[in-house]
């Protein structure tokens, strides 16, 4: 599966990267194995409410919101669990 990142989520993964390159590693790679096989082992949820088109991978204390579609993961926000979604 391909994987797009939008600009925002590139943004926000710089910004986790300057404070805690760890946690970045951590998150890439995690979203490179989700894409390699999604049907694998992952924390991964369809959200509600106004967010219902979209799914969210947990890794760690953060989120990653995305979707799927035609064999593409497009990932729009990367962000801590205690801003994810507002």
């Amino acid at each position: 599966m391909q994987i797009r990142y939008s600009e925002k989520a590139v943004k926000q993964l710089k910004k986790i990267n300057r404070s805690d390159k760890n946690s970045a590693k951590l998150i890439i790679g995690k979203i490179e194995d989700y894409a390699n096989n999604p049907s694998g082992n992952f924390d991964v949820k369809v959200l509600k409410g106004r967010l219902a088109d979209f799914k969210r991978l947990r890794i760690g204390n953060y989120r990653v919101i995305f979707d799927e579609q035609f064999n593409i993961l497009n990932i729009y926000e990367v962000k801590h669990r205690k801003e994810a979604y507002k």
